[in-house]
């Protein structure tokens, strides 16, 4: 009945759209240029451009994408040309020496069949496609998977279905576990941006990028039929499956991280620390899961859209460049010209990614590894101390704890907004925190990778949230939030066999089953150990380093988090039987050539608070 009800609108837009497409004249190359039928009969509508000095029976490497936005309807604009640029920006970067080709996911745009979000059978579709593409007199048999975002999310599993001819991916914008990464992180309900992209981001891009442009722009009588045959099983909906607090196998089946190990050709992966849509942790955790095969991480603060930025895109261009036409990047050599133990592995880290005074735009400073975490890093322990102090000395006796206020979500803050936007309230101190600052640093101090909270703490009440923030305090008082971490007290539970460790057994990525969340004792003290997300920032000289530790936000960003424990009072302890600290991943300098110290708010995306 859904599927009915389901296909019976999509129709009805198609017959409306094509009655407003009756007296408008199509444009150039708006919608799908091809369909390519797969293996159950769905077809995949795909929008196929020629490098720019195209040769006639010449033989051209291809760089492939695929997603539900405008996908095989892609003409470079967006939906209702409305602010931005389309997904044929990827035309721009490669189409000098490649064929470039967008595609629609099966239920989407101009593609037929059955939509269901991120779904192994939509990778198998891409599958089919690159497999298609390498059969074409024009193509060479090699393919590069690209993808941002959505496409980056299809590409990778695409790239786990080991296409014959893909020969290398580069991807971002990328979540690792759609349960633990982005929709309830620690526990924490966020309803904020998923909801927003699931029932309407996606929708406006799927319609007024794909069937929009197929349809009306193109007048094409293909893409009308096969958006009348969309349908969905409601089941299958993430706004349904949303609605759990606990994690089960619709989120697992769509989740990357379990989909790693099957990737089998060298891959680039990016991430931005202030990601506001796919969040701050999915890149890392991937780009450690993928073995066995050249891989690259670039790694950086900024939001969603600096993975796709000039300094990012130089790179991942050169990757393909690399691996699809032989242009040495530096980067190796893949399987079966390199042993397995000789598979080549790089991160770059970009530093204080901004713009300068004379408004360029790039990183501050670069440093280059070969693995994540990073291999010279100095795991360091800073602890929180009587007087709300943070120090790198642990408590040797008896220590008073810290009270604050459990349930007030005013430490709120809008992307859209802007960093000040109600800043004199949000950012002010009051009972519903505590806060921990350090001695002024004496030298420059670089963290780069992922952090851990330990805490030891005790409710009144019989479950409650943890939100940790970490902040850059400058001398004159400006405040930079650069990265934070959370937990819902009935979800601490965390297994230790399948958390990721260093090599003393130090946990570093707890994983938590989050299938059976248990209610605290109130007054009892328990010890928790939080995942705060990855960072890489330098402390300048003179800066110090303050965590504050309160309730989950209201609004973070582009998240929200639903409030759904009770008030109460909440203590953290610090003395020597409890020790709380912070495990810092603090790494040397050595090399790395910083730019002079940049004003506050001119870093990518990090919020700060003038002083």
């Amino acid at each position: 009945m859904n599927r009915t009800r389901s296909a019976m609108l999509a129709a009805a837009l198609s017959v409306v759209l094509v009655a407003i497409g009756l007296v408008l004249a199509p444009a150039a190359h708006a919608g799908p240029t091809h369909y390519v039928t797969v293996s159950d009969g769905t077809q995949i509508a795909i929008n196929i451009r020629m490098p720019d000095d195209f040769i006639e029976g010449r033989s051209y490497p291809t760089i492939f994408e695929m997603s539900g936005y405008d996908g095989g309807s892609s003409d470079g604009d967006t939906p209702f040309d409305v602010g931005g640029e389309g997904s044929r920006g990827l035309t721009k970067i490669f189409n000098e020496e490649y064929v470039t080709i967008h595609a629609s996911v099966r239920g989407t745009g101009c593609s037929s069949g059955e939509f269901d979000l991120f779904s192994w059978r939509s990778a198998l579709d891409g599958r089919e496609v690159i497999e298609w593409i390498t059969t074409q007199p024009w193509s060479d048999g090699s393919v590069g998977l690209y993808g941002h975002s959505y496409g980056g999310i299809t590409g990778f599993m695409i790239a786990a279905t080991q296409p014959k001819g893909l020969e290398a991916a580069s991807l971002s914008g990328l979540i690792d576990d759609l349960y633990r990464g982005i929709v309830y992180p620690g526990g924490v309900s966020n309803y904020g941006f998923p909801l927003l992209w699931t029932g309407g981001i996606r929708n406006v891009y799927d319609i007024g990028g794909g069937s929009y442009d197929g349809i009306v722009e193109n007048q094409d009588q293909q893409c009308a039929r096969n958006t009348a045959s969309h349908s969905r099983t409601i089941l299958n909906d993430p706004i349904v499956q949303g609605l759990s607090d606990t994690d089960n196998t619709w989120y697992q089946v769509r989740s990357l991280i379990n989909y790693a190990e099957r990737i089998q050709v060298p891959i680039h992966i990016a991430g931005a620390h202030q990601d506001e849509q796919t969040g701050p942790r999915g890149p890392y955790h991937l780009f450690e899961a993928v073995r066995d095969v050249p891989k690259r991480l670039l790694m950086s603060n900024g939001d969603h859209g600096t993975q796709t930025s000039d300094p990012f895109q130089a790179d991942r261009k050169a990757w393909m460049d690399h691996w699809l036409r032989g242009v040495n990047g530096g980067f190796g050599r893949s399987r079966p010209q390199a042993a397995e133990s000789e598979q080549p592995t790089s991160v770059r880290v970009f530093f204080e990614m901004g713009r300068d005074a004379q408004d360029d735009y790039g990183p501050n400073g670069t440093k280059d590894a070969t693995t994540f975490p990073l291999e010279d890093t100095d795991w360091t322990n800073v602890y929180l101390r009587e007087g709300n102090a943070l120090s790198y000395d642990a408590p040797a006796g008896a220590e008073t704890g810290d009270q604050y206020f459990s349930g007030s979500p005013r430490q709120s803050w809008s992307y859209q907004a802007g960093p000040t936007a109600g800043s004199q309230v949000s950012t002010a101190e009051g009972p519903d925190e505590v806060e921990y600052r350090s001695q002024p640093f004496v030298q420059n101090t670089a963290l780069a990778g992922p952090i851990t909270a330990t805490l030891f703490s005790s409710s009144t009440a019989v479950d409650t949230e943890f939100f940790v923030q970490l902040i850059d305090e400058a001398p004159d008082g400006s405040r930079s939030y650069l990265q934070r971490g959370m937990l819902k007290a009935s979800h601490r539970e965390y297994m230790p066999t399948l958390s990721d460790k260093l090599d003393d057994g130090t946990i570093y990525r707890p994983h938590r089953p989050h299938t059976n969340p248990t209610n605290i004792t109130p007054n009892e003290v328990y010890e928790y150990l939080i995942e705060v997300f990855p960072v890489s920032h330098v402390l300048r000289e003179g800066h110090r380093l303050v965590v504050k530790i309160h309730t989950p936000p209201a609004v973070d960003s582009y998240y929200a988090y639903v409030p759904k424990r009770p008030i109460g009072i909440n203590t953290i302890y610090h003395d020597s039987d409890r020790p709380s600290r912070l495990m810092l991943p603090i790494v040397p300098l050595n090399g790395v050539q910083l730019g002079p110290e940049r004003d506050c708010g001119s870093q990518d995306s990090v919020r700060c608070i003038p002083g």
